[in-house]
Formats: structure tokens, C-alpha cells, sequence
């Protein structure tokens, strides 16, 4: 039988097996080196993007203390303008000048997931010229608004108020805030008897109570316009167009929070005390009503630095963390009133507000360094703050502090992302599950494999990182999220040790079923064509949905998809196939 046949090779049968053997290993080589250059192209490709992205395949998830929690992201989103007041020739970049130009984006979100999103104005985009030329320069002449033949970036008098009803896949504007074209004076008329876009904003701060309705501050600095609306941004409620708050003397950067129905805190930062509180003093000022509007109760200084605000949504308590004082140094605290803040008016007085606790040190003086503020319904109560104890321009540190109990007891802790870089601005939410995620604006000195510190050419990113149930000493596992640089360290700022490209802040918000979250933030494009050293403001927004694991859309691809993740055994796998 012919398996049972001997098998006898003649000399010229040996000599082709040799070749084809010799053939058979040479293939096997040149498959092993494809395998071996396929691997290192997949190696080369995912390290190179995952450490731009912030990715690092030999920390694996499971080495990092802590619940760590995962999203995909979507592709940014440019805020848009409105289609009329587009104009190719204002000194936007080409390819921007559908998107709204602006700085410091306030993000909110009610219970069904519409999104609302207020940005501060370029006082210095509203015309070649402005009225205020002879203290800051330029051209005398008035602001304009969408008006044809003026270099203008605004579409309306007021702040931007941009809506979404679609959990951030598109973007519209509210109700009543239509184009306003034309000259100052314009406005002037049309907060009497116009929209809510004609009453003059410079910034403003959005809050969204039990009810979901959303009240939308905008600062005039001398004193603040509000507007009230429903049906996710899509209904004007308030009363009368440019309804005054009929507060402050003089107001910065304002804050505000909602609860229950029609219960508001506003947080003004005054830095001087209003005529009608001169018996107190302090650098912020809380304001309380229980309408909706107009009256507030007066004359309550919080003592301390820079703060923020925030409040449940349906329970009774209210936060405010802040520095415990203007200085360079010292400690973060948090005052807590279990009562909606109730009993800081008429007259001065503290009301049901609690002694403050102290939270966590402040080693530096970082550069508007707002200690931020958070929570959920169930307890937990998060606050984070950048400190910058090597100066502005040496490494920061990033700083933590949680409650569970309402702010009763705490647990702080440094959470810093790299050891050499800045992370600026962070911004907390947390979910009812108790998930908790951290954003900042980030500056890795070490990026590109360099040794060096501030110096130009590096980029910022925008980062974030999330947690399920923090506890001290926990690490969040923080990513880049936007794989697009936000600004490029410029030499003017290098040398001047300026690092405020950025500007002051941006915000985060969590969905109410607590599976995505959403980041408004700023990116630079672009010089800026009335400013020296400064460039062009957009702001965008970016959704990160939970996932098993980190996951960045590259917007450069033609595809749009984002670069897969191989594990080490799918590599070794592929390296045995290909083999």
C-alpha cells in the first residue's frame, strides 16, 4: 500500500528538496520580518498616537488604584454662528467663520439631557473700532452686531446662549436670541422692547432647577440681565426682556445654581463692597431668591478668595468652596447650608450657612485658580483645585477633596496627572452612581521625549479622567480627549511667563442617566486681528460616552475613526499568524 511504501530519494529528488527547503525558510524569514514590521508599524502607529493621546499600552488599567472609567468620545463640535451673520472678510481664519468666537464656556444640562452652553464675548471683535478707545486703544467708534462691511464676531448684543437638544450632536441657539444687526445704540432700544439677545452681556453663567427651568445670568458688569426659559432652551419665559437683577454695584465673574422651584443662589465677585452693603466687606457676595427673579436678599460677604457655587438639584443643600483667602498661600475651604441657603437678607448676616471646613492646602499662587465645586443628590460632594507650589510656570499639582456625608467629613488628596506640567482649570461632575470625573487644561513638560519646562512649541490639551466611587489615594487615569492641540506655547509667553492663553475656566456636565458626559471647552486658532499676542477664541464642545475602554476620534483621518487598541496578546497573535 502506498503508506506503506519506502520512499527513496534520488540525487536530483534531494537537490529540489534542498532548494525547496532552503526556499521554505527563506519564505518563513521574509514572513517573520513582515511580522515583525507589521508589529512594530502597530506598535509604532498605537504608541505614537496613544501617547499623544494621552495613552500608555504598558499601564494597564488594572495597575492603577481605583475604579477607573472609560469613555468614547465623539468628534468636537464648533459652536455655530448664526447663517447671517457669517462674514468671510472679519479677520477669522478661513474655514472658521461659522463658529462662534468666544472664551470661558459655562455648560449646563436639565433632566432630560438638553444641553445649554453661554461663552464670554470678545469685547475686542465687535468692529474694527470700539467706544472705549481712548483708555484701551484702537479706533473711536461704537460696537456692532452682525453688520454687513464691520469686522464683527457677534452675532447679538447679548452673551452666546447655544442650545442642544440631542445630547450635543447638534447646535442651535434659544428661543429669543436671534441676530441683532446694527450699531450700540440699537441695543440700547431693544432691551426696552426687543429679544433677549439685544440686552448688552459680557458673560454669563447658566442653572437649571428641579422644574428644568433654565435661568441664564449674563453679566453687564454694573449690575445682570436674566432670562428664564423652558422646553429645553426652546421657550422665553421671563417676564420682560432685560430683567435687572437690582444687585451688585459692580460684578466680574458671575455664578450661579438652582434647586427645587425657582430657589437661585448667585455668587457675584464684586472685589468691593456694593453701596447697598456698607456695613460688611468681602471680595464675593451671595445673593438668594426663591422666585425665579427679582427681589434677592442683600449684603451677605462671604469671606474668602476666589469661589464657586453649586447646589442639589431637589435636595436642600447648597456648597461654595473657596479660597479661605486673597493670598498666596493657605487652605481650601467649603461652607455648606442645609437649608437652600436661606436667611442671608435683608441685612447682613450668615444665615443658615455653616462655619467653613477646611479641605485641603494651598502652597501656591496659581494664577485665578478656582477651587471647584460639585455635587449629586445622594451626599457626595467633590472639590477640585490646581496649585502651583514651583510657581506659575513650574510643575502644578492637581488636588482633590471628597465627601460621601454632605460635606461633614472629608478626604483630600493630591491628584496630579504628570509631574512635570501644568493642569490647569480643573472641573469636576459626578453622577448618582457616583462616578466622578476630572477635566483640566493640560501642559506636559515632557512631551516629545523633552527634559525641558515652559518653553514654546508645546501644545495644551484638554484632558479628563473618571473614577467610580473615589477614595484617598485613588488615581484617575487621565486621557487627552480632543487629539486637536488648544494653543501652542507662543515665545512672547515663554518669555513673559504667561500662561492664561486658556483664559479662566471652562465646564463639564454629567447625563442624567449618568452613561456620557460632556466638556465645553476653548481652542485657539488662528491670530488675532485686533489684539496683539493674542489669537482667535472658539469654543467647542466634546461627548465621551462609557466605555470599556479609552477611545479618541481623530478628526485629521479621512475615515474619522479612531485608532484601534491592540492588547499584547492580540499582538502576539498577529506576530504567530503572520508568521
Amino acid at each position: 500500500m502506498a503508506e506503506d511504501a519506502i520512499l527513496v530519494q534520488s540525487p536530483q529528488t534531494e537537490a529540489s528538496s534542498t532548494a525547496s527547503s532552503a526556499a521554505k525558510e527563506l519564505n518563513m524569514a521574509i514572513g517573520a520580518t513582515i511580522a515583525v514590521a507589521l508589529i512594530a508599524l502597530l506598535l509604532s502607529a498605537l504608541w505614537g498616537t496613544s501617547i499623544a493621546n494621552g495613552l500608555n499600552p504598558a499601564e494597564a488599567q488594572e495597575n492603577l488604584v481605583g475604579d477607573q472609567v472609560y469613555f468614547s468620545w465623539s468628534e468636537p463640535e464648533y459652536m455655530p454662528r448664526h447663517e447671517e451673520c457669517i462674514d468671510p472678510d472679519n479677520g477669522q481664519d478661513a474655514g472658521y467663520e461659522g463658529y462662534g468666537i468666544g472664551y470661558e464656556p459655562s455648560l449646563s444640562i436639565d433632566k432630560q439631557g438638553n444641553l445649554f452652553v453661554t461663552a464670554h464675548k470678545d469685547l475686542r471683535w465687535g468692529g474694527e473700532g470700539n467706544p472705549f478707545a481712548p483708555v484701551i486703544g484702537g479706533d473711536l467708534d461704537q460696537w456692532y452686531a452682525c453688520e454687513d462691511g464691520e469686522m464683527t464676531s457677534w452675532d447679538y448684543w447679548a452673551s452666546w446662549f447655544w442650545i442642544s437638544n440631542d445630547g450635543g450632536e447638534t447646535w442651535g441657539h434659544g428661543d429669543n436670541f436671534e441676530p441683532t444687526p446694527g450699531p450700540m445704540t440699537n441695543s440700547i432700544l431693544g432691551s426696552v422692547a426687543g429679544s433677549g439677545s439685544e440686552c448688552l452681556g459680557d458673560e454669563g453663567d447658566i442653572a437649571v432647577d428641579a422644574n428644568d427651568v433654565v435661568y441664564f445670568l449674563d453679566t453687564t458688569l454694573e449690575d445682570n440681565w436674566w432670562h428664564m426659559f423652558e422646553d429645553g432652551g426652546n421657550t422665553y419665559i421671563s417676564p420682560t426682556v432685560c430683567e435687572r437683577m437690582q444687585t451688585m454695584a459692580a460684578d466680574d465673574r458671575p455664578w450661579v445654581a438652582a434647586q427645587g422651584d425657582g430657589i437661585i443662589h448667585y455668587l457675584g465677585n464684586s472685589g468691593a463692597s456694593p453701596p447697598e452693603c456698607t456695613g460688611d466687606s468681602g471680595r464675593y457676595w451671595y445673593y438668594h431668591s426663591e422666585t425665579g427673579r427679582a427681589p434677592y436678599s442683600q449684603c451677605y460677604a462671604m469671606p474668602g478668595g476666589w469661589s464657586t457655587i453649586s447646589a442639589q438639584n431637589d435636595g436642600p443643600h447648597v456648597f461654595v468652596a473657596q479660597e479661605d483667602a486673597d493670598s498666596a498661600s493657605g487652605h481650601v475651604q467649603v461652607r455648606v447650608s442645609a437649608d437652600y441657603g436661606r436667611g442671608t437678607g435683608p441685612g447682613p448676616g450668615e444665615g443658615t450657612w455653616q462655619s467653613p471646613v477646611e479641605v485641603g492646602p494651598r502652597e501656591g499662587n496659581c494664577p485665578e485658580g478656582y477651587p471647584v465645586v460639585n455635587n449629586n443628590e445622594g451626599g457626595m460632594v467633590v472639590v477640585a483645585w490646581a496649585d502651583c507650589p514651583n510657581g506659575n510656570t513650574g510643575a502644578w499639582e492637581l488636588r482633590v477633596a471628597v465627601s460621601y456625608d454632605n460635606g461633614s467629613a472629608w478626604s483630600s488628596w493630591n491628584a496630579t496627572a504628570f509631574d512635570r506640567g501644568i493642569q490647569m482649570y480643573p472641573f469636576v461632575s459626578i453622577s448618582e452612581d457616583q462616578v466622578v470625573s476630572l477635566a483640566f487644561y493640560g501642559l506636559d513638560f515632557d512631551q516629545n521625549n523633552s527634559e525641558d519646562g515652559y518653553v514654546a512649541g508645546k501644545d495644551w490639551y484638554l484632558y479628563a479622567g473618571a473614577l467610580h466611587h473615589p477614595m484617598e489615594g485613588d488615581v484617575w487615569d487621565f486621557k487627552i480627549v480632543d487629539p486637536t492641540p488648544l494653543h501652542t506655547v507662543t515665545d512672547y509667553e515663554e518669555s513673559s511667563g504667561d500662561t492664561h492663553a486658556l483664559h479662566d475656566f471652562f465646564e463639564t456636565v454629567t447625563s442624567p442617566d449618568g452613561s456620557w458626559i460632556g466638556i465645553a471647552y476653548q481652542e485657539n486658532v488662528g491670530l488675532h486681528p485686533f489684539e496683539e499676542n493674542e489669537e482667535q477664541r472658539y469654543i467647542k464642545f466634546v461627548r465621551g460616552d462609557i466605555a470599556s475602554a479609552h477611545s479618541v476620534v481623530n478628526s485629521g483621518s479621512e475615515s474619522g475613526m479612531s485608532m484601534p487598541f491592540f492588547s499584547a496578546d492580540e499582538l502576539i497573535l498577529a506576530a504567530r499568524y503572520l508568521s
